[in-house]
């Protein structure tokens, strides 16, 4: 079923502010070139600059976030920034542990192939997302056999940065402090092993895409608020594969700087950047 690659990010305009259609413009269909590629969730949207991390670097920087988590939709992002941009530099978002689920946009963005032959272990939304993926296709069809889709002009806008200048409330941000600093109980090594194969498979997909096209792989710990974690947990699992960056705690140990407990807001983002603007990229 022939379906034309933009038509699938267009139907996407209610999910993550119609971020999807702007991600493709700017791999697809815009011509200026992309040095480093950011890829993550919405804490590497609301944390990340990318227009003040440019004029720093003198590089084109892109911030290519995508709300919510899954490590098969960066690597299908990855993908495409690869083949069409060829940067020199991926920095790939690592949180304090790593997520074990399929990313719920990736059967509506990924390829046929990738979708109908992704990583099976131990992946519990494999003919979910299958299933998504054909249906979905099938709704592009017919929305373009009966003229239901809206077009929407090539956007043109180089950076993918967006935060909000609100402060959180201080005693929220306290109440998530208090609960992320209670004792949690660590699953075994082996079980840690079990439930990271599904996203290691897809971070090792985007380490040899990486390899293979002479592009840097270097991760970057983007935590949210209050919790007691300094470093990621799979850290010894990043280092073999790429460098990674822990940026300094009193960023996100700052009240002011917090939008919600998950996100930096404008101010955060302004320190977050200029900080990671000194950094080797």
């Amino acid at each position: 079923m022939p379906v034309n690659n933009r038509m699938r990010y267009l139907e996407l305009s209610r999910d993550c502010s119609n971020r999807g259609i702007w991600i493709h413009d700017r791999i697809f269909e815009n011509d200026s070139k992309i040095d480093i590629a950011f890829l993550g969730s919405s804490h590497t949207i609301n944390g990340i600059n990318d227009e003040l991390i440019s004029k720093a670097k003198g590089k084109s920087c892109v911030n290519l976030g995508y709300c919510r988590l899954g490590r098969n939709l960066h690597y299908v992002i990855a993908k495409n920034v690869i083949h069409e941009k060829h940067p020199k530099l991926i920095v790939l978002e690592v949180r304090v542990r790593e997520n074990r689920y399929s990313h719920p946009v990736f059967p509506f963005m990924a390829n046929t192939k990738d979708a109908l032959m992704p990583c099976p272990f131990f992946n519990k939304d494999i003919f979910s997302d299958m299933f998504t993926h054909l249906s979905f296709k099938i709704e592009v069809l017919q929305d373009l056999l009966f003229k239901e889709y809206q077009f929407k002009p090539v956007s043109t806008e180089l950076f993918g940065y967006a935060s909000h200048p609100d402060t959180a409330n201080s005693n929220s941000l306290q109440w998530f402090y208090s609960e992320r600093h209670k004792s949690r109980k660590l699953p075994s090594n082996a079980l840690m092993q079990f439930y990271n194969k599904y996203p290691y498979a897809y971070l090792k997909k985007i380490k040899k895409l990486c390899d293979k096209n002479d592009t840097e792989l270097t991760f970057l710990f983007i935590p949210p608020y209050g919790v007691p974690d300094t470093i990621p947990d799979e850290i010894d699992f990043y280092m073999k594969y790429g460098k990674t960056i822990i940026p300094p705690q009193y960023i996100f140990n700052n009240k002011d700087l917090w939008y919600d407990e998950n996100h930096l807001n404008e101010a955060g983002a302004q320190k977050f950047t200029e900080w990671l603007s000194h950094q080797d990229l």
